[in-house]
């Protein structure tokens, strides 16, 4: 959680924010948000991933979000 809180990524543990499909005609600016979110929420994976111990990666290794 600290680690999370420190580097800014806390809100991807507690939000209900997930990651949204682009509309149909997606605008460059919707395009660069949707991209962001994604990249950043699989750096949290990935942290949350490397910080759990061998027995524990089975159960979260399926995991699609942070949350």
């Amino acid at each position: 959680m600290n680690f999370l809180m420190g580097k800014g990524y806390w809100e991807f543990i507690t939000s209900d924010e997930t990651e949204t499909p682009l509309p149909e005609n997606p605008t460059q600016q919707q395009i660069q948000a949707n991209k962001t979110w994604y990249e950043k929420a699989r750096k949290v994976l990935y942290w949350l991933f490397v910080s759990v111990s061998d027995s524990m990666i089975v159960h979260i290794q399926d995991a699609k979000s942070p949350k």
